[in-house]
């Protein structure tokens, strides 16, 4: 049986990671931090070498696959060339912004299923969708382009956004409404058991509302794959946060996204002249869901409440290889 944990104690490590250069600033002492991981464990956190072991363990848990191989091959060339590039300076990409590489997204969550779903199961789950979301942006020669620096910005500012697309693309595969009701279940019996307050259940318990709301509006839109990398995209390439670098480069690769997917729909549904606008209606919605409730439900499990933008640097840094060796076992 797969080891439940696994991604969701490399998660562990790198917030756990975080935490302690951040306690280093503070004290100049400590030879290491622990962390509770995942299933309840100490792990010391020390070096980098902790990453390593909880990708070796992910490594023997999950089947690899080609998938995310291809995924990011295109991506790593158009690395090349691109690390040096002036990011004051607006490209024009040459080609389409996504090819038919990026309209895979397959997660491949923990088996079996548990019968009753717990916390291990739940954070598992969502850790392979943060990574997976997480490479596939990275696998965007656009992305790549506009420097790491720019990459940690951009993903902080709307990785609860990407996750909730990847959600609702992955709701059957993660059996989305089960976990929502075990969520649910879990905060009413917290409610009677006076560990959380009536006002804090109201305020998750409206969020889940949404989030349900978001999910059964896309799933009768039918939106099909490359509709989905689409949006991610335009998510992703938006300029509406403040002190972005390079907002201009950011801009034009949104506006590129926004015409292809155009192109996209007027040539898979001509006869639906709406589902453009449709599409793009539904974007808004993912700006009313608070990236710190989403941490709260999918990530809880792991050290406390994981703040997941303090994790995001770490993720984006790692090697290309690591990075594919690693996600391939989260795509079928």
């Amino acid at each position: 049986n797969t080891d439940l944990s696994t991604l969701a104690n490399v998660v562990t490590t790198l917030a756990s990671m975080s935490k302690n250069k951040e306690g280093q600033v503070q004290q100049n002492g400590g030879e290491g931090d622990a962390a509770i991981s995942g299933d309840g464990t100490v792990m010391e956190v020390q070096t980098s070498t902790d990453i390593s072991k909880a990708f070796d363990n992910l490594t023997k848990a999950l089947n690899t696959s080609q998938t995310g191989e291809q995924l990011s091959s295109d991506g790593s060339q158009a690395m090349e060339g691109t690390s040096d590039q002036d990011q004051t300076a607006v490209i024009e990409l040459e080609g389409p912004l996504l090819t038919d590489a990026h309209t895979a997204f397959k997660l491949t969550t923990p088996s079996p299923m548990p019968e009753f779903l717990n916390v291990h199961y739940i954070c598992e789950s969502a850790s392979r969708l943060l990574f997976l979301t997480m490479h596939w942006a990275r696998s965007i020669p656009a992305f790549q382009a506009l420097g790491q620096e720019c990459h940690t910005g951009l993903v902080r500012v709307c990785w609860s956004e990407l996750f909730t697309l990847g959600l609702s693309q992955c709701s059957a595969v993660m059996s989305l409404p089960t976990i929502l009701t075990a969520i649910v279940n879990h905060l009413q019996s917290s409610v009677q058991a006076d560990k959380l307050s009536a006002d804090r259940v109201k305020v998750v318990m409206e969020h889940i509302w949404k989030l349900q709301e978001f999910i059964n509006k896309m799933a009768a839109l039918q939106v099909d794959p490359t509709e989905y990398a689409y949006m991610k995209a335009l998510v992703l390439f938006s300029t509406d946060h403040p002190g972005l670098l390079n907002p201009r480069q950011i801009e034009k690769f949104q506006e590129k996204a926004h015409e292809e997917l155009k192109e996209y729909e007027a040539q898979a549904h001509p006869e639906d002249t709406d589902r453009f606008a449709k599409l793009l209606l539904r974007l808004p919605a993912l700006r009313l869901l608070s990236p710190s409730i989403m941490e709260e439900l999918f990530f809880a499990g792991l050290i406390g409440n994981v703040q997941i933008d303090s994790i995001i640097p770490y993720i984006l840094r790692m090697e290309t290889a690591d990075y594919n060796s690693q996600i391939g076992g989260t795509t079928q």
